[in-house]
């Protein structure tokens, strides 16, 4: 999926457009209403301070039309689905998880490599690498479990780049037993990828399945909605794989040139920024209450062009403040979140790290001098 196809955000129909404009309406308006807050005070609710955060880089437009489509562009339903999810977002403290980042995780959980993302498919999707052997249930706590896969799926999302909006994942069944078998962690996650993270699963391709596993499938497939179903493939053999994947992206287990999985731990370099980002009070303020007023900037427009017919004025002023709230929240990323393997293997580019230890460190530098 990618944003020019149909429902998505560069091609949308007049009752598409029109439906997400009632949702944008029904959403502030249940906020503003139900937390008894105004729109220039939406942020002091819990759900409307969720919800920016919850965009991240993304065009807000995309994460509605998101569960839009997933709702079958029933607006009740999607609002009820999209409310569920900030108050999940919230109860699970993803803030907190973003925040510390691979710090949160069970340390031994991570080098089993079970999961990790590995290149593009052929039309620009990451792919998401799943070793079931590798995932032994009762092996690790299941919140522990639960907080690496939460995890995974906010780091596929720093790895989309426009217009791609979904992740390819391979599930590698080679060595599968029944101690592999978690139907409690495999229901989690099809309710993350059903509820929480909607329309973000582009195909998912089974490889070296054994007879055994399907009658697992018979049980897990019940819980799939049919759009997410029809997603799955099984494949018969990996030469299958590169009519969606050339062997440059695959790693060597599946005959592909992609090196194994060797985690990255944090440099004490890269402790030393986090500290520094964490103590840096002034930055932390600034570069909060400027993503507050380019949040609000754009919930403002944005609640003013859904109420409005066509205005070109409202659009320019709205693709304005679309762009200011994404600089912003750009600017808060070192304060709000923190370097993943992915960073350091350099899968994932994100400057503005290095940009703001550098402003803090001449900072310093000049407090000195002054001093």
């Amino acid at each position: 999926m990618s944003a020019n196809d149909p429902g998505h955000i560069n091609n949308l129909n007049e009752d598409q457009e029109k439906t997400l404009k009632y949702f944008w309406i029904s959403l502030i308006e249940k906020i503003t209403n139900e937390s008894n807050v105004t729109l220039e005070k939406f942020l002091d609710s819990k759900q409307g301070k969720e919800l920016f955060y919850s965009f991240s880089l993304d065009n807000p437009d995309v994460v509605l039309l998101r569960f839009l489509r997933a709702r079958k562009w029933n607006i009740d339903l999607a609002l009820e689905q999209l409310i569920e999810t900030l108050e999940w977002r919230t109860k699970s403290n993803l803030e907190q998880l973003i925040a510390n980042g691979e710090s949160q995780l069970h340390y031994g959980e991570i080098l089993t490599g079970k999961t990790f993302y590995v290149g593009y498919d052929k039309v620009g999707r990451p792919i998401n690498y799943v070793s079931t052997k590798d995932h032994i249930k009762g092996q690790f706590p299941p919140e522990a479990t639960e907080k690496y896969t939460i995890l995974a799926m906010e780091v596929g999302r720093k790895l989309l780049h426009s217009p791609v909006e979904s992740v390819t994942i391979i599930l590698d069944m080679n060595g599968f037993s029944m101690r592999n078998m978690d139907y409690q962690h495999a229901q989690f996650l099809v309710n993350l990828l059903q509820n929480y993270y909607p329309e973000s699963l582009g195909i998912a391709l089974i490889v070296n399945a054994p007879k055994l596993f399907y009658g697992c499938w018979h049980i897990i497939k019940s819980w799939l909605d049919p759009v997410v179903r029809n997603k799955i493939h099984f494949l018969n053999n990996l030469d299958d794989l590169t009519e969606y994947i050339d062997l440059s992206n695959l790693p060597k287990r599946l005959n592909g040139n992609q090196q194994e999985f060797n985690y990255i731990p944090p440099t004490e370099q890269e402790k030393k920024m986090l500290s520094a980002f964490r103590n840096d009070f002034h930055g932390i303020k600034k570069a909060k209450e400027n993503y507050q007023r380019a949040s609000i900037n754009y919930l403002r427009i944005t609640y003013e062009w859904a109420q409005s017919k066509m205005d070109q004025n409202i659009l320019e002023q709205r693709k304005q403040a679309t762009e200011q709230l994404r600089h912003a929240y750009e600017q808060f990323i070192p304060y709000i979140s923190s370097k993943t393997h992915y960073h350091r293997n350099r899968f994932i580019s994100e400057p503005i790290f290095d940009i703001t230890y550098q402003n803090i460190q001449q900072e310093n530098q000049r407090k000195v001098v002054h001093f």
